[in-house]
């Protein structure tokens, strides 16, 4: 049966026109429960999208890039620096003061500050690239790990083999503990 709108020819039986969607002609009231979605066919009427997902996108879209911003400055290097002593410079005594025998004291080269955090970062990517976690903090010349794995004889062999640099860095002490609380291990250097 040809549409009375369009000319398509349609099945019998259809309630709309699958092209057009115009009402058929013979097509009598649906038994039962009204069909309110009569699409009748193969074809669906077009939507556009509404404005409001589209101003939801482009917000989740500034969400994600303002956390990957955030991310990236405050996992920088920030935390790993190390604070430039402060040196106050000491006069020295009055020319009349001194004896002319005395010799002039050469000064004295101030220790350069040594930072232990390169060596430790190598250690926490090896650690992480083995899938066995290690966070590093240091106290002074004192290095603490922290991390599930401790007793793992893989995470001691990669301490032991940073130990003669952290040894150059000046780190007296390695500790691995454990995510209790336990010292599990202790490198006195």
């Amino acid at each position: 049966m040809p549409c009375p709108a369009c000319g398509v020819a349609v099945t019998a039986g259809y309630p709309r026109c699958p092209r057009c969607h115009a009402p058929m002609p013979g097509a009598g009231a649906p038994r039962g429960r009204r069909d309110t979605n009569q699409g009748g066919g193969t074809t669906v009427a077009k939507e556009r999208p509404s404005r409001w997902s589209a101003v939801a996108l482009v917000i989740a879209l500034i969400a994600v890039v303002a956390g990957v911003v955030a991310l990236v400055l405050t996992r920088g290097a920030a935390h790993h620096t190390v604070a430039e002593p402060t040196v106050t410079p000491v006069a020295p005594p009055p020319v009349s003061a001194r004896t002319l025998d005395e010799p002039e004291a050469a000064p004295t080269a101030v220790a350069p500050v040594r930072d232990p955090w390169p060596v430790l970062d190598r250690l926490e990517r090896t650690a992480a690239g083995e899938r066995l976690y290690v966070k590093a903090t240091t106290r002074g010349a004192s290095v603490e790990l922290r991390s599930s794995f401790c007793a793992e004889a893989r995470v001691q062999a990669l301490v032991d083999a940073a130990l003669p640099a952290l040894r150059e860095q000046g780190v007296a002490r390695v500790t691995c503990v454990a995510l209790h609380g336990a010292a599990v291990f202790v490198r006195t250097l």
